[in-house]
């Protein structure tokens, strides 16, 4: 089996695998106050301190949660509970930030992207400039980088801009983190244990102290007082490990991957090439060819990929960020999407390749 969907869930390392095992064996639970809940209670700690240094942010301004998810609407719905009647959303954001946005009770307008895939800093000038004092303090929504195309964001520019008006800006960096090294600065900033080779059913926020924090899930005293429910020790063990341990990739086995691809099928539609992106995505399409098709056919070969982000899964269509590209009728039938990882090797693109010629009855023999 070949793996090459490292942006929906990137398998374990050995480093978040071991100490997930380490911290299985704990007893206690990390809010007690005896010697087995204080010993745990390190542990929760010290992975805060290694998000605090690999995410380049104050490590008591973390609070622990059970997904990216979960911290994009936890910061959602702090702000319009603050106040803000008026959200703007990028385009190219996770579902996880645009459901939350539609279902906060505020009125949400979308920031539009370039076909590049860029989220326009031009619109969200002008739109900021003319913001309705009656709407509350300003609140901006991005990804540091779209989980389909890779393309990054102009997040820097939008933290200006929401500086400039005393805005609110939620960066979700989930996809950022064991691929490029991107300062950020936000007044919340999500990530996700398992999209850099930490264990799934983790995430953590970044809330700045001058950003509201209004609790999601209410109950115990965890966190602060800013997320109830026992905490995951183990789970938190194996995302600072993961943290402490991630090192940026290369585009080495993306850029081979996607020049014998294209040689070998000239039909193929690569989607924000031209723009800075994650060095290890790939999203691309052939115009009039079903990718559930196509993604069905490299399955039965072997070779695991997806037709978009894992969150939108069974989801007909093209999804928002695709469309907001310009190429909802390009590629109305769909796009796959080929994303590396830490476990990846050029035998992996090698796989790929002779799979892709197979399903698609190309006579062209896949180069070594």
């Amino acid at each position: 089996m070949t793996y090459l969907d490292h942006n929906a869930t990137s398998p374990m390392t050995d480093a978040a695998k071991a100490a997930v095992l380490e911290a299985l064996e704990l007893p206690g639970n990390a809010t007690s106050q005896h010697a087995h809940g204080r010993t745990a209670s390190r542990v929760v700690n010290d992975a805060r301190q290694s998000l605090g240094l690999a995410f380049g942010v104050c490590a008591q301004d973390i609070y622990f949660t059970g997904s990216g998810s979960e911290a994009d609407n936890q910061a959602i719905l702090s702000a319009v509970r603050a106040g803000t009647r008026h959200l703007l959303v990028s385009s190219m954001d996770h579902p996880a930030s645009i459901e939350a946005a539609l279902h906060s009770g505020a009125e949400v307008e979308f920031i539009p992207a370039s076909i590049d895939g860029l989220t326009d800093m031009d619109w969200l000038s002008a739109r900021l400039d003319s913001w309705d004092a009656a709407d509350g303090r300003p609140f901006v929504s991005m990804v540091a980088a779209n989980s389909e195309c890779g393309v990054i964001q102009p997040f820097d520019r939008a933290y200006e801009l929401t500086r400039k008006h005393d805005g609110l800006l939620l960066v979700d960096a989930v996809q950022t983190p064991g691929k490029v090294e991107i300062p950020i600065l936000a007044d919340y900033i999500s990530w996700s244990a398992h999209k850099l080779g930490g264990p799934q059913g983790v995430g953590a926020l970044f809330a700045d102290p001058s950003a509201p924090l209004d609790p999601l899930i209410r109950g115990g005293g965890q966190e602060k007082r800013k997320r109830a429910g026992t905490l995951n020790v183990a789970g938190i063990a194996g995302f600072g490990a993961a943290a402490k341990t991630a090192v940026p990739m290369t585009s080495h086995l993306r850029d081979d991957f996607e020049a014998r691809l294209a040689a070998l099928d000239p039909a193929i539609f690569f989607l924000g090439q031209s723009a800075p992106r994650l060095p290890n995505t790939s999203l691309f399409g052939v115009p009039g060819t079903a990718s559930q098709t196509l993604m069905m056919g490299l399955d039965l070969e072997g070779i695991s990929v997806s037709t978009g982000t894992a969150c939108s899964s069974g989801v007909v269509g093209l999804s928002r960020a695709v469309k907001a590209m310009g190429f909802a009728d390009t590629l109305e039938k769909g796009v796959i999407r080929v994303s590396f990882g830490h476990s990846n090797t050029p035998a992996d693109v090698d796989a790929f390749l002779s799979a892709w010629a197979k399903i698609r009855k190309l006579n062209t023999k896949v180069a070594a």
